[in-house]
């Protein structure tokens, strides 16, 4: 075990989830979307750009243009996107199930010169494909990552491509397939341990170290997401916090650096800290925060390109 304990959260986020939309174009099996509030919507254009507009004054702020939907189905996904560059806000980390990825779309995502882009495809099985991730089509998304790919070499562009996969148990067998087709193509394989298949969002079905006390969790004290409507969780899998859990601030009211310094977040961080987090949703059945005292730092497994 390493002692990471978290440091001061300061006045503001290292990094902030904008969630541009919680609607999705597929219905993967594997998804925590099931345990979801059932209203969908998409980011207001004037509020994004208020909260773009705070994030510059702070920078750099890392940005996370993506939670739980698919980010390119919001009708100003580009000029979110554009904004954020524009003010040097910081670096952006896309991620898309690329299904709209054509070529309009892959035009455009070059245009901005992302720092990082994920593609989320978990395998290169046609059959398993088509059916874990439902109301996708494998060629068609396979064509449009591999034609992103020749076109960001084409045109020069430096953006870091990484594929993704998340190890369930149907796609464990075929893994290693997975890597091996990817891992000379891109820039880094990330494969994923499987999370909250339980209902409680964050939590890890396989074998994790064990802590004779639960330790600190760093999501609280460096990042912040914002929900479609201004509503705000304490991490990326802080997937049900409007059904299950106490609100932590509205950004459209008290703004980022307000709900950051709030009694909601205080309380949190308190919590965290000392470890008493029965009843604290998410947190008391998640399991990533063994992640900031392992070794590697994060869950699953990460494979960079070869050569």
């Amino acid at each position: 075990m390493i002692e990471r304990l978290p440091g001061d959260p300061g006045l503001f986020p290292q990094r902030v989830t904008l969630e541009l939309t919680n609607r999705c174009n597929l219905n993967c099996t594997f998804c925590p979307r099931q345990y979801m509030e059932k209203e969908r919507g998409f980011l207001d254009f004037g509020l994004a750009s208020e909260l773009i507009r705070e994030m510059a004054e702070h920078a750099p702020v890392a940005v996370v243009p993506f939670f739980r939907g698919e980010s390119l189905l919001h009708p100003q996904w580009y000029d979110i996107l554009k904004l954020i560059q524009e003010l040097h806000v910081g670096e952006i980390q896309f991620t898309t199930n690329a299904s709209l990825l054509d070529q309009e779309n892959r035009e455009r995502v070059l245009d901005l010169d992302l720092s990082f882009i994920s593609f989320s495809l978990d395998t290169v099985d046609p059959a398993l494909y088509m059916s874990s991730r439902q109301g996708s089509d494998f060629d068609n998304v396979m064509g449009n990552v591999l034609e992103f790919l020749k076109l960001r070499d084409k045109r020069g562009v430096s953006t870091q491509v990484q594929v993704s996969a998340v190890e369930t148990q149907l796609h464990k067998p075929g893994m290693d397939a997975f890597v091996a087709f990817w891992r000379d193509k891109v820039d880094r394989v990330r494969v994923y341990a499987e999370h909250s298949s339980d209902g409680h969002p964050g939590s890890i079905d396989e074998p994790l170290p064990q802590f004779d006390r639960r330790l600190a969790c760093h999501k609280p004290f460096s990042d912040m997401v914002v929900y479609w409507n201004g509503q705000t969780a304490c991490c990326n899998h802080d997937w049900t916090r409007q059904v299950n859990g106490s609100p932590l601030g509205d950004v459209s009211r008290a703004g980022i650096a307000g709900v950051w310094r709030g009694e909601a977040y205080a309380r949190l961080r308190a919590a965290q800290r000392c470890g008493q987090l029965d009843g604290v949703s998410p947190c008391d059945g998640c399991d990533h925060w063994k992640m900031y005292y392992m070794d590697a730092g994060f869950l699953g497994r990460t494979y960079a390109k070869r050569g």
